[in-house]
């Protein structure tokens, strides 16, 4: 062979060698929401609801998780993309008529042409909406429309989305009590105001060709597609009020067959437990009968279970599944409990459980019980396997009831075969225990941290899931929690490596999740001893295992944020460390005793953020939490602090930031110049979010909105004065300096946005293609200073170059 013909084969090789991985890279990018951004981490980790399958092919399904993303796949679950609506989705239908359309129903309706690849509001239409608002502890989307449009301004979310299988222009969505129908495609919609929360829509090709079934609580109205009248047809008193409600029809004749679950008593909320029952109903809703099978009633305890969801394949109706998130047995004269998936195969004649795990006492974080033998799972199984998992919903394929996936706190999972055996959804797993995300991320995230003697090993501080960190730049990840007290696991706010001493590492914990959410402090029990736990831990082996390190400082304070002092000696750390219900502890003698620094520091002492300025001043942020007085729940309320030591801690001067209150939450203090100071701050928030709406409810006190100025101030004087440099609207978690690019400053808010500014804050431009609506913080990358890490509340840490629109 020449050399030329040779060189010439060489490069055509390489050519194809190069595309093939190109192509391979892209598919396996699949789980990242925009080619700009990838999300990282483990995968799964919170919970999940409402699975929802194309009838066209069981590998196309929808799912939400409770922290505002819905994620989209088609092959499976092999991969998602993440698509984010403000407030997060609610509900799902997929066209029966056209594969590629697809329905999501949020705040507003939207509609996909193209398979969900981009999205149009199609109500409300845009000309009929005034504003659209931000607001509240988290940030709730709000729309306000026009007079004359059919938007109710009294329910906040659809609930139930139904596109007729006989016509892709017959569209049916719900709202609370109000039944909305269209005949044009969504051009125009008509309104019919039902008096009672709709729960389900449904409608066939067969006997219900010309009627729609709108299933309430208490009722079933049947709407006639010609006439557009509705006639009533009640439940029988003993089943009401109904839920989950699911309805199809039997594959060899036709025959309509409804579900249901009636709790027995009322639940105090959408996770308490209660007990409950299966109903069904072989004549459309004419009559109904109770499940008396003793698998569904637990007829050896006595106690009925608590059921949460039912769901039937509607061509394949005779195969239901229901969840139970508890469920009790007696078993030698002691209660144990189990949590998982009932089904019957021949149409509620009798039921057998599929998935099942728990046997113990039923007791969160409680090490007594064993996840279910015939499910195939990620990390989660190590994780969490051993203790009690409530699940939370279950979706079946339309075409097959064989397929179904069912949800609880940590992670989603598939049957193939009808429940005879179960695979996890969410994660990746590898030989050498190492997990990675399939794209379905459901965790609140802090940090990323990297150690000084290992570009490839960095961590996570998680919400949920504890501390996770990753030997391979992010590749993949490991969860780390051994030695870390079990009251404190829940959540790892922040870590520290030590820049000169391989291996050592410190982290804080806490048993309470979601500081500084105004949610957990409404209780006044909530810092009360054996309630609150936490406090610092040190690692020699670079987090592999743990050592608490509390003395002077005790296992009840919950930590958010600790920082090394660098000009302190190797061995002999200086460490400054927030306890939100004590305030700030320091060190040192390396974090092995700890005192208390809070003189100057008045009544609150919920501190959250500790910032070091280069020149040694430190930076104290302290949140707004109610007051309790008497240790009772009151409407009074500390408003947040911020606080600048000069000698180490061992005073504190708080520092006037603007005449009213205030909710501080993050600052950042530029390298360049010690005396320029950016602090994030949260908008107005109502009462009702910091005190609690049950107190509201009992008292004459209206719920009325604490009125204080979010965005970002600035000093340019060491924090003596102070300007707003932003829009004070907006709800912002925290600012972050890049130390590597004069000038550049970014920020992340919880309004589905984060910016960036290269010119010390003067100006702002949106990062392009993200839209999580619960935004964090902004971390630059270590190992590639042109990237950066974003910190989320529920999408886990996304990765990627953040350029600008």
């Amino acid at each position: 062979m020449n050399k030329n013909r040779q060189s010439f084969l060489l490069a055509i090789t390489m050519l194809f060698s190069l595309l093939l991985l190109s192509c391979i890279q892209r598919k396996g990018q699949s789980n990242n929401t925009l080619d700009s951004w990838q999300r990282i981490g483990p995968g799964g980790g919170g919970s999940t609801f409402i699975p929802t399958f194309s009838s066209h092919s069981p590998d196309h399904y929808l799912i939400r998780c409770d922290m505002t993303g819905a994620y989209l796949t088609e092959n499976g679950g092999e991969s998602y993309d993440l698509i984010n609506f403000p407030n997060g989705s609610s509900c799902f239908a997929y066209d029966p008529n056209n594969a590629n359309t697809i329905y999501i129903g949020s705040s507003f309706l939207s509609k996909s042409k193209d398979g969900g690849k981009t999205w149009e509001r199609i109500f409300p239409k845009q000309n009929e909406i005034i504003s659209e608002t931000f607001i509240g502890d988290h940030a709730g989307y709000q729309i306000k429309t026009t007079g004359s449009s059919l938007y109710p301004q009294d329910v906040e979310r659809i609930s139930t989305i139904r596109v007729d299988p006989l016509s892709t222009n017959s569209l049916y969505f719900t709202m609370g009590k109000y039944f909305f129908y269209s005949t044009d495609g969504g051009q125009n919609w008509d309104r019919i105001d039902c008096s009672s929360q709709i729960d389900y829509l449904y409608t066939n090709t067969s006997d219900l060709k010309d009627e729609l079934y709108i299933f309430t609580e208490k009722a079933i109205l049947i709407f006639c597609k010609t006439s557009h009248l509705i006639k009533e047809m009640e439940l029988p008193t003993n089943m009401s009020p109904a839920c989950s409600f699911t309805a199809g029809t039997l594959k060899e004749s036709n025959q309509i067959v409804f579900y249901a679950i009636h709790h027995t008593t009322p639940k105090d909320n959408p996770f308490a437990f209660t007990t409950s029952e299966v109903w069904i109903s072989y004549d459309k809703g004419v009559h109904w009968s109770s499940v008396t099978d003793p698998v569904i009633t637990s007829k050896t305890s006595g106690v009925k279970p608590c059921f949460t969801m039912i769901s039937c394949a509607e061509q394949d109706a005779s195969q239901a599944y229901v969840v139970s998130n508890m469920y009790q047995e007696n078993v030698d004269g002691k209660k144990i409990y189990w949590y998982g998936v009932i089904k019957t195969e021949n149409t509620g004649k009798s039921w057998n459980w599929t998935l099942k795990g728990g046997g113990g006492t039923g007791q969160y974080g409680v090490q007594d019980a064993q996840d279910a033998e015939n499910l195939k799972d990620s990390w989660v199984h190590e994780a969490f396997g051993g203790e009690f998992i409530q699940l939370m919903d279950v979706g079946v394929s339309p075409m097959d009831g064989n397929i179904a996936i069912t949800t609880d706190w940590y992670r989603t999972m598939k049957t193939m075969d009808g429940g005879k055996t179960w695979h996890e959804v969410y994660s990746k797993s590898y030989p050498n225990k190492t997990y990675s995300s399939r794209g379905m991320d459901v965790t609140t995230t802090y940090g990323v941290h990297f150690d000084p003697f290992d570009k490839k090993h960095i961590a996570i501080s998680y919400t949920d899931i504890g501390f996770h960190h990753s030997f391979d730049n992010g590749k993949t990840w490991k969860r780390s929690i051994t030695g870390v007290p079990s009251k404190w696991v829940n959540t790892c706010y922040w870590v520290v490596f030590d820049p000169k001493i391989k291996g050592k590492v410190w982290s804080v914990w806490s048993s309470l999740h979601d500081l500084p959410r105004g949610k957990m402090t409404r209780d006044p029990n909530w810092n009360a001893p054996n309630h609150a736990f936490g406090g610092v831990c040190v690692s020699e082996d670079g987090g592999k295992t743990w050592k608490p390190t509390t003395e002077g400082m005790g296992m009840e304070s919950p930590s958010t944020s600790i920082i090394l002092d660098p000009s302190s000696p190797a061995g002999n750390r200086t460490l400054y460390v927030c306890s939100y219900n004590k305030g700030v502890y320091k060190s040192t003698d390396d974090g092995k005793t700890w005192s208390l620094k809070n003189n100057g520091i008045k009544d609150n002492t919920c501190a959250f953020e500790l910032t070091m300025a280069k020149n040694g001043n430190l930076f104290l942020v302290i949140s707004p939490t109610p007051m309790h007085k008497n240790g009772e729940k009151g409407l009074d309320f500390f408003t947040g602090k911020v606080y600048k030591s000069v000698d180490g801690a061992e005073n504190w001067t708080e520092l006037k930031i603007n005449d009213g209150l205030l909710f501080p939450n993050g600052i950042d203090i530029d390298p360049e110049n010690p005396n320029r100071i950016y602090l994030g701050c949260w908008s107005s928030i109502s009462l009702a979010d910091l005190v609690g709406g049950d107190l509201l409810y009992t008292s004459s006190q209206k719920n009325t909105m604490i009125d204080m100025p979010g965005g970002i101030f600035k000093s340019e004087d060491g924090g003596n004065t102070w300007s707003n440099i932003f829009d004070n609207k907006q709800y912002v978690y925290d600012v972050t300096i890049d130390p590597y690019h004069p000038g550049r400053v970014y920020c992340n808010t919880f309004n589905k946005v984060a910016y960036r500014s290269d010119d010390y804050g003067k100006n702002w431009k949106k990062l392009k293609d993200y839209d999580f609506h619960w935004g964090h913080r902004i971390i630059i990358d270590e190992n590639d200073h042109e990237k950066i890490f974003i910190t989320t509340y529920g999408s886990s840490v996304w990765h990627g170059y953040p350029t600008v629109e």
